[in-house]
């Protein structure tokens, strides 16, 4: 937008000017030609770039305003989407004499693009265990029994390392049509889990070690620390979970099987038998890397330390820049503490937020405050965050001299889209990790909503409180502003407009239910969703675990949702338990 402002003053100086001293020869004649001294011409163009900032701030409206308000309500909007994906882990399983746990947080890395590495970050803690999949079969010769079939291997150091009550972690990659089906059926019509042991990998199946329950079967990704993104402490948390959807609906096709603690595997050949209720109605068949172990989420942020910034009472505020890599290749996601560092003082000055109000507090005067200021690159279509300092009132003058010392946190900017399967290899120097790769494509970073784009979805957030939730086009509107994906021209971004309009409507009641012998009074929502719209069945059902985290975070205190979804025109229902919040009643 800024380069399409200054085209417009310089193409304005030269062509109105011609015109203006045709018609003015006397005051203006001069306008009318031009020039061939680079000093001249590097003055009209200078006059344009400034001209176009002054623009570009007029036609945002007052950002200031804006973006204030959204720093309070929100925060999220400020914030860039950065590049995510799946990565997976290729442990050495006879090199593991225990469960390693690569913690949440770990940096990897990628191959060089354009020069630079793009760092992401992982978002499960992944436990690495002495174990791997060797077979997978789908048995459907008896249809009252059709039963998936998952080989592992071990080592004889690692059979007791799997017996624990976590269990094992799975992962459903591939098409989303067959990982989202494979989801549902796993979660909803698996009527148990059989184990058993071998020391050859065809040996005659036998009686299982243990019969699981289906419910020791549990879905992954709905805790607050399973999230991929930093989410602002005031921000709805319900949102989270439909930005992240929205962003990577891989991250939702994890699970857990439990119960494993006080197996004693005789063999190194361990099988996984799942049971269903019925054949599932599968879009292809199931693959030798339909499931996957050690996988997590990555997505592209980093920590990385400012250039310093030496104040100057003269400059209102300071561009924020990570030190020692290219402006086109990072970008500032957040900032995570300032800190201010004067000469000759052994003491250090922390500037809070301007937006925690911390420096309101009664005794914090002592501490000043900073601001930041996002506004479009003049270099790209990325976001350049600036930073201004309040210093106490009491301050010396001594503190002219003071230096920030600034942590940020980062993205690579759109650096991540030439990223291909695989391309996500590298470790960050300093980290030992096994040997990795992304398993899925790289999702599409996307710029922060600023500028006119901004206001409109704060508008829409604040319409939100005067309307109900569950009406089917207060739905729609809440659910649209946080698909990200929409102006970028993705595919991903279209798929999730069509999830959007697959809201054919909705159905709001009052319910009371017996809970611990008492009456509770809650509300029970039926959405119907056109299932044509979604990739599978799986996909809606997909979709409807995501509605039922939203919505329940809109539940009051002493009450309950229920959420149902009905699909059209399969008329296939499936009902959530009753939820307060996050917690489970029933």
């Amino acid at each position: 937008m800024f380069a399409k402002f200054y085209q417009s003053e310089l193409t304005y100086l030269r062509e109105m000017g011609r015109e203006f001293a045709a018609t003015h020869p006397t005051s203006a004649g001069l306008l009318s030609e031009r020039s061939d001294d680079p000093d001249v011409e590097r003055l009209l163009e200078g006059f344009a770039f400034l001209s176009a900032r002054i623009r570009e701030r007029v036609d945002d409206a007052v950002p200031e305003v804006v973006h204030g308000l959204a720093e309070m309500l929100l925060p999220q909007y400020l914030r860039p989407l950065p590049a995510m994906s799946v990565i997976e882990f290729k442990p050495q399983i006879r090199a593991l004499r225990g469960a390693r746990t690569v913690p949440r947080g770990r940096a990897v890395g990628s191959v060089p693009v354009e020069g630079t590495a793009c760092t992401f970050q992982t978002c499960f803690d992944t436990d690495l265990l002495p174990i791997e999949i060797v077979d997978i079969d789908h048995d459907e010769s008896v249809a009252a029994r059709p039963i998936i079939r998952i080989k592992l291997k071990t080592t004889e150091a690692g059979r007791p390392i799997i017996a624990r009550e976590e269990g094992i972690r799975l992962f459903l990659s591939g098409d989303i049509s067959l990982a989202a089906t494979l989801h549902l059926w796993v979660l909803r019509h698996c009527k148990h889990v059989e184990i058993r042991c071998s020391e050859e990998r065809n040996t005659p199946r036998g009686e299982p070690l243990r019969v699981l329950d289906r419910d020791k079967i549990k879905p992954v990704g709905l805790r607050e620390d399973e999230a991929v993104l930093p989410w602002p402490k005031f921000a709805p948390e319900g949102s989270r979970f439909v930005q992240e959807y929205f962003a990577l609906p891989s991250k939702y096709l994890f699970f857990d099987i439990r119960g494993l603690d006080g197996l004693e595997f005789t063999g190194d050949y361990i099988e996984l038998a799942m049971v269903f209720e019925r054949p599932p109605d599968l879009s292809s068949p199931i693959g030798g890397e339909s499931f996957r172990l050690h996988c997590t989420p990555v997505v592209n942020l980093f920590s990385a330390t400012a250039e310093p910034v030496k104040l100057d009472p003269l400059m209102p505020d300071h561009l924020l820049r990570a030190a020692g890599a290219k402006p086109a290749h990072m970008e500032v996601y957040d900032v995570e503490s300032v800190v201010g560092v004067r000469p000759g003082r052994g003491n250090r000055r922390n500037y809070s937020n301007f937006y925690t109000f911390k420096h309101t507090k009664i005794g914090a005067d002592a501490d000043g405050y900073y601001v930041l200021r996002r506004t479009r690159s003049p270099l790209d279509e990325g976001t350049d965050t600036y930073v201004q300092v309040a210093r106490p009132r009491d301050s010396d003058a001594s503190d002219e001299d003071e230096t920030l010392s600034i942590e940020l946190l980062c993205t690579n900017r759109t650096l991540p889209l030439e990223l291909q399967i695989g391309d996500i290899c590298k470790p960050v120097r300093g980290s030992s990790v096994p040997d990795f790769a992304n398993i899925t494509a790289v999702s599409p970073a996307v710029r922060a909503p600023l500028a006119s784009e901004l206001q409109w979805r704060l508008l829409g957030h604040l319409a939100l409180n005067r309307r109900r939730v569950t009406e089917p086009e207060t739905l729609k509107l809440l659910l649209s502003l946080y698909n990200f994906l929409a102006g970028s021209g993705s595919p991903a971004g279209r798929a999730n407009e069509l999830k959007v309009e697959a809201i054919r409507g909705t159905e709001f009641r009052a319910v009371t239910r017996m809970l611990d012998g008492a009456p509770v009074r809650g509300a029970e929502t039926t959405v119907e969703l056109d299932e044509t719209r979604f990739a599978s069945i799986g996909d809606a059902h997909l979709f409807g675990i995501v509605l039922d985290e939203l919505l329940s975070t809109y539940c009051s205190i002493n009450s309950f949702h229920e959420l149902r979804v009905r699909l059209h025109p399969s008329k296939i229902e499936f009902r959530w338990d009753p939820r307060n919040g996050h917690h489970r009643i029933l």
